[in-house]
């Protein structure tokens, strides 16, 4: 089953008012997808991150000064679609609310998980991950196509909103 946010053919807002796709991996624990660094497991239907650190006082997550937020890279990462793990699967989502976009990948407030990664060499593994996606209703494609998938769902950042890295201290950029 494939869900739609938008319509393509509507004009790029450059304020990213529309979802935006980003990738990322999750761990196959219990019949669900779990981040692999907080104990959150992933629902169908619209996720929203909570900062569990509460650091720099009481806060909507995605906060500058905390790294709460759901995290996303900007691309698909192939060699992770496969990991040789039994238990990690990459996807990728759509993010919307608050978004702050860091040279590597971004961290949102809200996300839906667009499409699943099939495995390459587990058909257990990835009998586990179409279970997962018909749970949540989204599609299991192979990594190649992962891409196209979330693309029903958003649009990708645009390059020109990705902040550069900052120079190495004392050293030249490069």
């Amino acid at each position: 089953m494939r869900h739609r946010f938008l319509d393509l053919a509507a004009p790029v807002a450059p304020d990213l008012i529309e979802p935006v796709v980003g990738y990322r991996q999750w761990r196959l624990r219990d019949g669900a997808l779990w981040s692999p660094y907080f104990e959150m497991r992933w629902k169908r239907g619209v996720n929203t991150a909570r900062c569990a650190a509460d650091r720099v006082g009481p806060h909507v997550a995605p906060a500058h000064r905390c790294t709460c937020g759901i995290h996303a890279w900007y691309r698909p990462c192939p060699r992770l679609a496969s990991a040789g793990t039994a238990d990690l699967v990459a996807g990728a989502i759509v993010v919307w609310g608050a978004v702050e976009l860091h040279p590597t990948g971004m961290r949102a407030q809200h996300a839906m998980v667009a499409a699943l990664a099939l495995p390459v060499a587990s058909a257990a593994k990835r009998r586990r991950v179409r279970a997962v996606a018909a749970a949540l209703e989204v599609p299991a494609v192979p990594a190649r196509r992962l891409a196209a998938a979330a693309l029903a769902c958003g649009r990708p950042v645009p390059r020109s909103l990705v902040p550069r890295r900052a120079p190495a201290r004392g050293g030249a950029a490069t």
